[in-house]
């Protein structure tokens, strides 16, 4: 083995640790009408289903015609072996963490590395702004 390849499966075991939430990344597949309540109903796919990390990336302020408002940003981390990932994917998130839990997240954007130890999605927070 290089001292690439055990560099390598020492960074991936390391991230498996840190994968302490749940999460669930999906994609809007279309909408039906139910015509007995009136509403649509969204139906999706699922691109992901399972261990993530989630940490807060920052806030920056933004003004939204006479409203100030926050633009909440997060770093999700997903396996590195996780493919079919694109921007505007929604993130459902189960964490300990009450404030986390049952956020719904945007991806905004998908890092990788040469490392490929991990990815590293760049999600807003759409909720309460």
């Amino acid at each position: 083995m290089s001292i690439f390849t055990n560099t390598l499966t020492v960074l991936r075991g390391r991230w498996a640790e840190e994968f302490t939430d749940t999460c669930l990344i999906k994609e809007l597949t279309g909408q039906a009408f139910n015509s007995t309540t009136g509403v649509y109903v969204d139906s999706y796919s699922t691109s992901y289903s399972g261990p993530c990390a989630v940490r807060p990336a920052q806030t920056t302020e933004a003004q939204a015609g006479q409203q100030q408002a926050e633009i909440r940003m997060y770093d999700v981390y997903v396996p590195y072996t996780t493919t079919a990932l694109e921007p505007d994917l929604l993130v459902d998130v189960t964490s300990a963490d009450g404030y986390l839990n049952g956020r719904q997240l945007v991806v905004r954007n998908i890092r990788g590395d040469s490392y490929n130890a991990v990815r590293q999605l760049e999600c807003e927070d759409t909720q309460n702004v």
